[in-house]
């Protein structure tokens, strides 16, 4: 055979070779980037489920309606029997192994037009917002914003012993900061920078730094917010926490607010309405001017053990507790619950929840007819649920 034609045999053969190589890369590349695509969608939908609720469930679809949830089992029936008896005035939420059990409204939002309270009415949540003030401090450090560990003297310098006190020993109560509320509510001004200004110049210091509950350290978180961000705390309020977690029925105490419960004093002959000025509310910048439904509240609970807003590691660090104490972030961390109460112009807020999160009660009254409230009786509904459970 000829060289010539050789060579082009040859060259042909390695053509078909190198052809037939090819598609062997290709088809193993194809196999490859299905498998790479399939592994992908497998995370993804891993990562959507993880990304659910790690304690309580989505946001139950009961909520979505307007209608009351009656009791739905012998526990909830006689907790409702207990609050009749009780003469509860305001909103009721149960909740067990995750499912709300009973939401139901009782008394008047006011009485004077003979309205009734609604399981949409919305009642002054009180202190239990310091929890919510707590939840936007954590989404300024998620931020890069601030540190657990920053000092006061980073923002109010004129504080004495600020240069010593962090933002984690002010969302525990253990700063020794003290004031003087008196000399706030004397003010009698909405205007929230003057409230802060006074606030800053009346506040001391404790020597002892342990834990005492003093709402100052509140305020001033509220002041540091509104200095990172430049805008005040309403505005934040709105963007950080309201609009992303969905809440419809929360708002700020406002007088033409017709959403908004009154609150009464019960007297011997029954609820007596005393009003409560605007700057009474204002002066509680962070600490105790929301108003919110039970509903809202559960939802707000439930988003706290939503990754999308707290990752586990946030929510360790936020309600992590001093040795010896309990209290961290607006919650009580009892044995094997959290607890959390706001008393504020004869309206009363408390929410018993297990540490999964699974069960639990929120009562919001707008009738003040107890030496000590309702806090006790609370603690002894909760117990029906968890030890139904």
């Amino acid at each position: 055979m000829p060289r010539r034609a050789h060579q082009k045999k040859k060259n042909h053969k390695l053509k078909i070779s190198l052809s037939l190589l090819l598609i062997i890369i290709l088809a193993v590349s194809g196999m490859y980037i299905d498998h790479v695509h399939n592994q992908q969608i497998t995370a993804e939908k891993e990562s959507a489920a993880n990304n659910n609720f790690d304690s309580l469930p989505q946001i139950d679809t009961q909520l979505t309606a307007k209608q009351a949830i009656e009791p739905k089992n012998a526990i909830s029936a006689s907790i409702e029997q207990a609050l009749v008896e009780k003469n509860f005035s305001g909103t009721a939420l149960v909740f067990q192994h995750g499912q709300i059990i009973l939401n139901k409204a009782y008394g008047w939002k006011d009485q004077a037009k003979r309205i009734k309270n609604t399981i949409a009415t919305q009642y002054c949540i009180g202190s239990v917002q310091k929890g919510q003030t707590a939840y936007l401090i954590m989404q300024a450090i998620k931020d890069g914003k601030l540190f657990l560990n920053e000092k006061l003297s980073a923002f109010f310098p004129k504080i004495p012993n600020s240069e010593s006190i962090s933002i984690k020993d002010m969302l525990n109560m253990s700063s020794g900061l003290r004031i003087d509320e008196k000399k706030i509510n004397a003010l009698n001004t909405t205007d929230t920078k003057e409230i802060l200004a006074e606030t800053v110049r009346q506040t001391t210091v404790a020597e002892s730094a342990s834990y005492s509950y003093q709402p100052v350290n509140y305020v001033l978180l509220a002041g540091i917010l509104e200095q990172l961000y430049q805008t005040d705390y309403n505005s934040l309020f709105d963007k950080f926490l309201k609009e992303p977690m969905g809440l419809t029925e929360t708002s700020f105490y406002s007088e033409t607010n017709q959403e908004q419960a009154l609150s009464y004093l019960q007297g011997d002959a029954g609820p007596v309405y005393a009003p409560t000025t605007a700057s009474s509310y204002a002066d509680e910048l962070g600490t105790g001017n929301v108003f919110m439904s039970a509903k809202d509240l559960y939802t707000y609970f439930q988003a706290l053990y939503n990754d999308q807003f707290l990752t586990k590691q946030d929510r360790t660090e936020l309600w992590h507790t001093y040795p010896g104490e309990k209290y961290a972030s607006g919650l009580y961390s009892m044995t094997t619950y959290y607890h959390t109460r706001g008393v504020k112009a004869r309206f009363e807020t408390i929410a018993n929840f297990s540490k999964d999160g699974q069960n639990g009660i929120i009562l919001l009254s707008n009738v003040w007819n107890q030496p000590k409230g309702y806090n006790d009786f609370a603690g002894q509904l909760y117990n029906k649920i968890v030890t139904a459970s």
